[in-house]
């Protein structure tokens, strides 16, 4: 795990969000079209006539392609998600898994987690920043 990584869970969980309220929002479409056409017989009288309804052929082949890509994403989205989730849970101190999990997880300020834990900003920080020196050297040495 590195610091990238932890970073990234924000933005998936914004995109995850996202991506669900954009499945909820596919339905079929309603359209609405003009034709002209006239009598079959003597006066061919033209008339306009105005037809709606579902585009129930193309529309369901595009939703249900899109669909499909959404849930592919978002299966991803999740998978990433609930990898660094348990790396945050395998941290032994659970200091640094709160620190973590209120920066990572609930976005929260320097000085917000400090408040919360009790703690200065600059303790945190330093914490912080030193499971973080210890984390990516363990990847370099992998």
């Amino acid at each position: 795990m590195t610091k990238e990584e932890l970073s990234k869970l924000g933005s998936i969980q914004k995109e995850i969000e996202l991506i669900r309220k954009e499945l909820n929002t596919i339905t079929e479409e309603y359209v609405t079209d003009k034709v002209t056409g006239s009598m079959v017989e003597h006066p061919y009288i033209l008339t306009h006539f105005k037809i709606s309804g579902y585009d129930s052929e193309g529309y369901s082949v595009k939703a249900k392609r899109l669909e499909l890509k959404l849930k592919r994403k978002l299966d991803e989205l999740m998978d990433e998600r609930a990898r660094i989730e348990e790396y945050i849970e395998s941290i032994d101190n659970a200091t640094i898994r709160m620190i973590l999990r209120l920066r990572h997880v609930n976005g929260l300020k320097w000085e917000q987690i400090g408040r919360e834990l009790g703690y200065s900003t600059q303790h945190i920080k330093r914490m912080y920043y030193r499971h973080i020196e210890n984390m990516e050297k363990n990847v370099a040495t992998l």
